[in-house]
């Protein structure tokens, strides 16, 4: 795990103004893909936007502080839109550390659409995550994939996912404000 001693600001969960659902998609250490399912009543699937192998030069410090990652790392950097029949539900960026994922998981993850979490499922993986931030935050080129105003504001959250102790990815995942409201 971090050795970091920076709470996590939950105040943005801990807002009145959101919903019961808006702050379980905030704080559930589940898939969100099978929640968005059952709360719209859709299939949910993955429509990648980026998925490519990034060296770790590519990626910014922070992420490679967080991943604990050196120059001998390759990462696939992830971005993908969770969409039901006619709308974005989700947007989610993601980084992973291809040497500690299982082969057949980062195939998977290189060529297919399938869900992280439902390719953890299928893997039997055991896995931890960790929340290390929720922000409520304006984006106008996420809010495009919405088609939502520039200035529509989003709640997200970020967090660490470990295997074996040991960081092997990291994702933010983003949805409007506006969604899931009630």
């Amino acid at each position: 795990m971090r050795n970091s001693t920076t709470a996590v600001n939950v105040s943005v969960v801990h807002d009145t103004s959101l919903s019961l659902f808006q702050k379980v998609l905030l704080i559930t250490d589940g898939t969100v893909t099978q929640l968005i399912e059952l709360y719209t009543g859709e299939l949910i699937r993955v429509n990648k936007i980026e998925n490519r192998i990034i060296d770790n030069q590519a990626i910014p410090m922070e992420i490679r502080d967080l991943l604990q990652t050196g120059n001998d790392n390759t990462l696939l950097k992830r971005i993908i839109l969770l969409r039901g029949e006619m709308k974005s539900y989700l947007y989610a960026e993601s980084y992973f550390v291809m040497e500690r994922l299982p082969s057949d998981m980062r195939i998977k993850l290189e060529t297919t659409d399938i869900p992280i979490g439902l390719l953890w499922r299928e893997a039997k993986l055991e896995t931890h995550r960790e929340i290390i931030a929720y922000h409520r935050e304006r984006n106008a080129a996420i809010a495009t994939h919405f088609s939502l105003d520039p200035d529509a504001e989003l709640l997200s959250r970020t967090y660490l996912l470990y295997s074996h102790g040991q960081p092997m990815g990291t994702i933010t995942e983003k949805f409007p404000a506006s969604y899931f409201a009630d």
